[in-house]
């Protein structure tokens, strides 16, 4: 991947709604090779696809990390799956780890979801731990970041 195509990456990361003619004009291409390019990172799902990031601030987000005591977790990851508050799901590096974010307009939502896959789950769970976000300071899938002056750049 060349500079060019990393700077087409950074400035659609950080507006995808920008035309093709805006970008080539910040990068000094033609609008034509911009779409090339672009057309060329979607085949090779380098770019996986445009979303619009809704912001709801009544929205609590939590983060759960769960040991497993053996490998087999794959009916928790499925039923973590299928929750409706889940939007991030990873399996860790580390000994049987899995890492949820999940997000609801009520903490208590959030307390009873943890409940739930602890007593779902509780002969596979050798530890779980659940932390409630405080504040973003930097999320660039989610639109937040800090401006130098130390406000929101979306505020």
């Amino acid at each position: 991947m060349d500079d060019t195509n990393k700077d087409i990456l950074r400035l659609l990361r950080d507006n995808g709604r920008m035309s093709f003619t805006e970008i080539g004009e910040k990068l000094g291409i033609s609008r034509v090779a911009v779409m090339k390019r672009v057309k060329k990172l979607e085949e090779a799902e380098i770019i996986r696809g445009y979303k619009a990031v809704i912001y709801r601030e009544e929205n609590v987000k939590m983060l759960m990390e769960i040991v497993t005591v053996d490998s087999d977790y794959e009916d928790i990851l499925a039923y973590l799956n299928r929750t409706g508050y889940i939007t991030e799901l990873y399996i860790l590096t580390g000994e049987n780890r899995i890492h949820a974010t999940a997000v609801a307009p009520d903490v208590s939502e959030l307390k009873y979801l943890a409940k739930m896959v602890n007593k779902v789950f509780t002969e596979k769970i050798k530890t779980m731990t659940c932390h409630g976000v405080k504040e973003i300071v930097k999320d660039l899938y989610g639109g937040v970041e800090y401006g130098k002056s130390g406000q929101r750049c979306n505020e």
